[in-house]
């Protein structure tokens, strides 16, 4: 039996010592709040009589325990109520309150039940109770205080460790991009339409290889060591991406169609550079692409300033798993970087069609 209850105070400390905000409060105020009260009950006696000592302080060390769990789950209420920074005025008002409440409260019990037992001589005095009553009232105040500050503490680290997955995952998503600046099956295949294309049709060739100096040098643009913005407007975004579609249609033929139905009235709307190149390469590396089953993309703005991209589906029989790593996925952890809430990525994939919908931001 002992033993069993060893080993319930063995796991509870231990809980206490994971959870630091509970820790941190219990180490600050349970070392001077368990002999003031136990010398308010029991006046000098309380540290003259080494049983009164032991016994007072281990049966209120118990109670104070008790009201403090019960202050964690106030604690954790009422964060959830006023989480936000600005509202640090409130969480102190209500944790003092609510603390101080559950703290008389449970005082006044044990004060009852310490007078009727006599407990170590006890008796209920007037003077006493009240500054028992203060007391308490200061430690519910320097909780509230304490709370805040660890709760505050906890923000901040949280706030630290998302910063720092932020900027992680924009190191794989900038590594993302580069893969596809320098990415050697697209260069490979431009290189093999064009000697096709030098033999066959010369003008084609020429139109083609314009084009593909385009392509590249708005990637060395938006990615390369002299890039001066992170984001890049709708209308710039256009005209590379038509560059691109060339250099696809032209590679397939009639195997792809790529529209475009973009109000003038967004085009100064900003984006991540190279969306459009990443949702097209997404739709083409999931779908079949053939003359007799062609891929159709389409690119509009919506009524409400948004991008819409949308192709309809014929997934290929074999291909390449969406992963986390992969492109889509790395566009929709940029926009959450770059724009936070405002960058959500909305992905709707139905029967015969697949649609991205993504912010557009406006400055």
């Amino acid at each position: 039996m002992m033993q069993l209850r060893f080993s319930f105070f063995e796991k509870y400390f231990d809980a206490m010592r994971k959870n630091r905000l509970n820790f941190f409060i219990l180490v600050l105020v349970l070392p001077w709040l368990v002999p003031v009260v136990g010398y308010l009950m029991w006046g000098s006696i309380y540290f003259s009589d080494m049983k009164v000592f032991l016994g007072g302080s281990f049966i209120n060390l118990i109670l104070c325990l008790i009201a403090n769990h019960i202050n964690q789950i106030i604690a954790i209420y009422i964060a959830k109520i006023y989480p936000d920074t600005h509202q640090s005025v409130l969480r102190v008002i209500f944790w003092f309150i609510l603390y101080a409440i559950v703290n008389v409260i449970i005082l006044f019990v044990v004060l009852f039940a310490y007078d009727k037992m006599g407990l170590f001589g006890f008796s209920m005095q007037r003077e006493r109770v009240l500054w028992s009553v203060f007391t308490l009232l200061a430690a519910s105040l320097i909780g509230a205080g304490l709370t805040e500050l660890a709760y505050a503490f906890m923000q901040w680290k949280t706030n630290q460790d998302e910063l720092q997955q932020m900027e992680q995952k924009q190191l794989l998503s900038e590594l993302e991009v580069v893969k596809q600046q320098v990415n050697p099956h697209f260069l490979f295949n431009c290189l093999n339409s064009l000697s096709v294309l030098i033999s066959e049709s010369p003008a084609i060739a020429e139109k083609f290889v314009d084009e593909m100096s385009k392509v590249y040098r708005y990637l060395l643009s938006v990615n390369g060591p002299d890039r001066e913005m992170s984001m890049v407007t709708l209308d710039a975004e256009l005209r590379y991406i038509r560059s691109y579609i060339y250099l696809l249609e032209t590679r397939f033929e009639n195997g792809i169609s790529i529209s475009i139905q973009v109000a003038d009235l967004y085009l100064t709307g900003q984006m991540a550079p190279l969306t459009l190149q990443t949702l097209i390469d997404n739709a083409i590396r999931h779908n079949i692409i053939a003359a007799d089953h062609p891929l159709l993309i389409q690119i509009r703005t919506t009524a409400t300033g948004q991008l819409e991209v949308r192709n309809n589906l014929q997934k290929r029989t074999v291909r390449t798993p969406f992963t986390t790593n992969g492109g889509l996925a790395t566009l929709m952890s940029r926009y959450k970087m770059l724009f936070n809430q405002a960058g959500t990525i909305q992905i709707k994939e139905e029967n015969s069609e697949f649609t991205v919908l993504l912010p557009l931001i406006y400055t």
